[in-house]
């Protein structure tokens, strides 16, 4: 038995987090806003509760007021996985991908301990995770939507199988949160050999439900990665403008064992809202520009004004 099971899933009435600690303790987080039977009937099909395995706690945080602790509490339950203070080195291996789902081993490293990733843990590159502390985010304020899209995580994907291109997946971050993450000078250098940017907006708004899909969205990249999507054949501006999005999933199960090694799956079913789509260009891109602040990275400012 995992030490840790987490899993986000889409119940057909709104995206949410299970929990299996290592002591047993289980909880559900709905983020729905209307009381529905559909997430516990999903739990019980897949016998992580019962008569014998009862919920110790069920919370639905989306219902009344927005509370920005509450809500970034949760947020951090998933996003705590993979991101650690000033960045994470992702390294996985793929073991399974089909039209069903994907699977991927994976272990985390803090990027503050290991400046130049080792390249010899998995045969895949090393991915990138970017994304501010619960802190920062409370320090930006603003709305429960500027919340969900400043505790969005980012992701530097690459190098291109034959070496050079590189992508950033900048999630839902707004230009004050890149501009946070940017006054490290560490972090301009780790992106500044990017050639490629992408975004989007999601078609629901940024609620509690998105900030969950956006914490996973490290984890939804790599099962696109493992489904070996086309990488851009060539260099240039062209080639890196067109849409790009993760396979649609409708649960995302991580199982963490007591040495931090992580079982990863994918799963689609009937509903898929776990899902990121965007478009890809060049961070220059004159009628979409990627954030001033990442401009100006790439540009090679190293000093000034963050």
């Amino acid at each position: 038995m995992a030490a840790l099971r987490l899993i986000v899933f889409d119940s057909g009435e709104g995206v949410c987090l299970f929990l299996r600690l290592p002591g047993g303790r289980r909880m559900l987080i709905d983020s729905g806003v209307r009381p529905s039977g559909k997430a516990l009937g999903f739990l019980r099909r897949r016998g992580e509760v019962g008569p014998l395995r009862p919920l110790d706690e069920y919370l639905r945080p989306a219902c009344g007021q927005p509370d920005i602790h509450q809500w970034l509490a949760v947020l951090c339950l998933v996003r705590g996985l993979v991101l650690r203070p000033g960045g994470s080195w992702v390294f996985w291996q793929g073991l399974a991908s089909d039209e069903s789902g994907f699977s991927l081993r994976a272990h985390v490293m803090p990027r503050a301990r290991v400046a130049q990733p080792p390249l010899d843990i998995f045969p895949q590159p090393p991915m990138l995770v970017l994304g501010l502390q619960p802190e920062e985010i409370l320090d930006l304020g603003g709305p429960p939507g500027a919340w969900v899209c400043n505790s969005s995580l980012a992701a530097r994907l690459g190098p291109a199988p034959d070496g050079g291109r590189q992508l950033l997946v900048g999630g839902d971050l707004r230009a004050a949160a890149w501009q946070r993450l940017l006054a490290d000078g560490e972090t301009r250098r780790l992106v500044g050999g990017v050639s490629g940017y992408a975004a989007g907006e999601p078609a629901a708004g940024h609620d509690l439900g998105r900030g969950l899909v956006m914490a996973c969205l490290p984890w939804l990249l790599l099962g696109w990665r493992e489904a070996q999507e086309p990488w851009p054949a060539e260099d240039g501006d062209e080639a890196w403008r067109r849409p790009l999005g993760t396979r649609p999933m409708a649960e995302l199960q991580i199982d963490v064992d007591e040495g931090g090694q992580m079982l990863v799956r994918g799963q689609r079913g009937e509903d898929n809202g776990l899902a990121w789509s965007g478009l890809a260009r060049p961070p220059h891109d004159e009628a979409l520009p990627a954030p001033w602040p990442l401009r100006r990275a790439l540009a090679g400012s190293a000093e000034g004004d963050w």
